[in-house]
């Protein structure tokens, strides 16, 4: 069952966890991208060998994990900076609404 909540104000460790999930999501969505052409690439030189296949594989996974690591840490840089005109943005519009499965957290989840 989806509900609908009004957004007025978000503290910033909130809205940097919102960002930094959205950058390591789309980092790994575009590094296993970068990934599978890199793969499909290969495939299409017509090298064959181990080596050459294990280094075309080290080297993609590199490149994978440091995309998803690049993404994450501009997300926060960029969060960080975003954050007050965001806040701007809500107070303006008076708040925005979001949908989606939410519940409250118990008070012994809330603290730790």
């Amino acid at each position: 069952m989806y509900t609908v909540w009004k957004v007025k104000y978000l503290k910033i460790s909130s809205y940097l966890k919102l960002c930094v999930g959205a950058g390591f999501s789309l980092g790994l969505l575009i590094g296993l991208v970068q990934l599978l052409f890199l793969f499909l690439m290969r495939a299409t030189e017509g090298h064959s060998g181990a080596s050459g296949m294990w280094d075309s594989l080290l080297a993609g996974l590199a490149n994978a994990a440091g995309t998803v690591i690049v993404y994450t840490f501009g997300a926060a840089v960029i969060s960080l900076i975003s954050y007050f005109p965001f806040m701007a943005f809500l107070k303006r519009k008076q708040g925005i609404k979001i949908e989606g499965i939410l519940e409250p957290f118990e008070e012994s989840e809330i603290r730790s």
